[in-house]
């Protein structure tokens, strides 16, 4: 159940990615975060009136940081999307936050298994083959400090993937990830209206990014309920295959065209998630 519900949060995670990247280009991609931010922080609202009571207490130290981790993630991979190449860009977040969880679990002491290990192995070197780092990477992307934005968000959504797990391990469940959405909110606008007046976004960029907002909130529900039965290393690794969704809807609308390691690592995320989801 919980890789699972970490796939269907990869595939809304990726397309609400491919979406926001698309609102982005031409924009001001902190506008774009901020709106996106907003229609997902309604879909959690929903979902929390339907939960009922809010618990007694929550793990606001861990809230406040899974928040701050997701505000800076999203943020930095917005602006990745927007300025480079989304076949490319987006996987390098992947194999961070793959990577960041995976130590925490071991250092902590969590018990591995040999389908564990092969798992998230193959889940790695299906990111980094997405990630087109055996083809010329720094070639084909005009601006290198992309490829710093995009591990600066891979660290940002692995603190965040860290921090949801342990507010769910708390008991703080969606009202926990209400409270760590609307710390993401707060953040982001703090940055996005500090900038004063500036462009006002597009109708059509403005609706693009209601959608990946929508897709996001969506995501963030099916990951919370992902962490309810699953490991962190695992539940990372799967919902860390967003790249797939992204490079998809990519080469379907934008036209454009994965180099041959990146065929390969597309056809690896499907054993990897097989291989988790037996472990």
């Amino acid at each position: 159940m919980s890789v699972t519900a970490a796939s269907l949060a990869a595939a809304a995670f990726g397309a609400g990615d491919f979406l926001g990247g698309v609102a982005a280009r031409g924009s001001d991609w902190r506008r774009v975060v901020l709106v996106a931010l907003a229609a997902g922080l309604l879909v959690l609202v929903v979902a929390a009136c339907f939960e009922g009571r809010p618990p007694a207490t929550l793990p606001l130290t861990w809230c406040l940081t899974a928040g701050a981790g997701f505000a800076v993630g999203v943020s930095l991979l917005y602006r990745a999307l927007a300025e480079g190449q989304m076949t490319q860009v987006a996987p390098i977040t992947a194999v961070v936050a793959i990577a960041v969880p995976t130590v925490v679990d071991i250092l902590t002491g969590k018990a591995v298994t040999g389908y564990l290990f092969l798992g998230l192995g193959a889940a790695g070197l299906s990111s980094a083959l997405l990630s087109g780092l055996s083809g010329g990477l720094y070639e084909s992307i005009r601006n290198r400090s992309v490829i710093i934005v995009a591990i600066g968000a891979g660290f940002g959504l692995a603190l965040f993937y860290i921090g949801l797990d342990r507010v769910d391990a708390a008991g703080g469940g969606i009202w926990g990830l209400l409270l760590v959405r609307a710390t993401a909110f707060v953040l982001v606008a703090a940055v996005a209206l500090k900038r004063g007046r500036s462009e006002v976004l597009h109708p059509r960029s403005l609706g693009v990014a209601v959608c990946a907002g929508l897709l996001d909130g969506t995501a963030n529900l099916m990951l919370m309920l992902a962490f309810v039965t699953g490991g962190l290393a695992e539940t990372a690794a799967v919902a860390s295959l967003y790249p797939v969704a992204t490079i998809l809807l990519a080469v379907a609308v934008l036209r454009e065209r994965p180099s041959i390691p990146q065929g390969i690592g597309l056809l690896l995320a499907i054993p990897a998630v097989l291989l988790l989801k037996s472990s």
